[in-house]
């Protein structure tokens, strides 16, 4: 048994728990919300001191639907509660019993296993969370890729071969090696369903760029690494939903004004060279000006471009506003990429 029958999910998109990535995911239409499945790494929210801040806002963006929440990075402590409250439930003592006991504590939430040097104390996590019968997902990054093999022989051994597990190979990020990588991607599936045939995996990367001087598109490697494998079957496509693995430090002050607009396999991208809310309604004016554009595609993200020509300045007119319109943008159509009309099929109407 599982909240989501992974089967059934065409889209497993791993977000941040950060302003842009959160308004994204909270303004997409219900019908997309049900089909989509997001990953959360759970960290702290803005400058809350309490963990409850980040599940509540979660729970603003994504209502009780069933979503598969994984634990984050070590940040830089500082002395909020919150870096205490995380470090808590990263103690792999009894089995991560903090860990387990937050997740039983959250009826909608799907477990991902936390890894330990301590296998007896993995592997307690391990059966623990499957008891619940909500589906497990087990998420490798690519520096646990030598592992990979003990890691599934590890699971299959206490999940019934994997049964509602679902693997996400995490490539990290993406480039023009795609069909490489792809060879290598299969080479650990073959792995994983050696030792959990009953398990579902997924590939994720993401390939989003950070220099944008004279780039005015670019492909979506990931999209071109998952559909160059040749079986795809029990296998579910993975991104950041068009976030950066790595976010951008600071320095140098905020980005020039751009306007990004996702399709099915493929970014556009339109920078401006004028600072501030005029340099963004400057490149949203071309963007709906130009053949890519898509006035049938209703949701938020339109509705934001469309604003910002129409001169509301409440639109976009930041870095993170632009952010979030282009996540929401990529969330929908990658939602629905195997059937792209149903993506302009929508139902709600957005006050912005």
């Amino acid at each position: 048994m599982t909240l989501r029958a992974w089967g059934e999910v065409p889209y497993l998109p791993i977000l941040s728990l950060r302003p842009a990535e959160m308004r994204a995911l909270e303004e997409l239409p219900n019908l997309t919300k049900d089909r989509l499945l997001p990953i959360i790494h759970l960290r702290p929210w803005v400058g809350s001191h309490q963990l409850e801040n980040s599940t509540q806002r979660i729970a603003e963006a994504y209502g009780d639907r069933p979503i598969v929440i994984a634990m984050g990075e070590r940040e830089q402590l500082n002395e909020r509660p919150v870096y205490m409250q995380l470090d808590a439930l990263r103690d792999a003592s009894e089995g991560f019993r903090q860990w387990c006991e937050f997740l039983e504590g959250n009826d909608n939430y799907i477990p991902a296993i936390q890894f330990s040097p301590h296998t007896v104390q993995e592997e307690a996590q391990i059966a623990r969370l499957f008891d619940l019968r909500r589906g497990l997902a087990v998420i490798i990054e690519r520096r646990a890729f030598r592992a990979i093999d003990r890691i599934a022989q590890r699971v299959g051994e206490r999940t019934r071969s994997g049964e509602g597990v679902c693997f996400i190979v995490d490539f990290g990020v993406a480039g023009r090696d795609h069909l490489e990588v792809a060879a290598q991607a299969i080479g650990y599936i073959d792995t994983i369903r050696q030792y959990a045939p009953a398990a579902a995996v997924s590939l994720s990367a993401s390939s989003f760029p950070d220099n944008f001087v004279k780039l005015a598109s670019q492909p979506i490697y990931e999209r071109q690494l998952f559909n160059a494998l040749p079986d795809r079957d029990r296998v579910i496509y993975s991104d950041r939903g068009s976030a950066r693995i790595e976010r951008q430090g600071g320095g140098g002050g905020l980005p020039a004004p751009r306007i990004d607009y996702p399709q099915l396999t493929e970014w556009s991208f339109f920078r401006s060279e004028e600072s501030g809310f005029a340099g963004y309604q400057e490149q949203a004016r071309r963007l709906m000006a130009n053949p890519i554009w898509n006035p049938n595609l209703r949701v938020w993200g339109t509705q934001m471009i469309e604003r910002t020509v129409a001169g509301d300045t409440s639109a976009i007119g930041s870095p993170q506003k632009a952010t979030a319109a282009r996540i929401n943008l990529h969330l929908q159509r990658q939602t629905f990429y195997e059937n792209p009309l149903a993506a302009e099929d929508t139902d709600e109407d957005w006050s912005g």
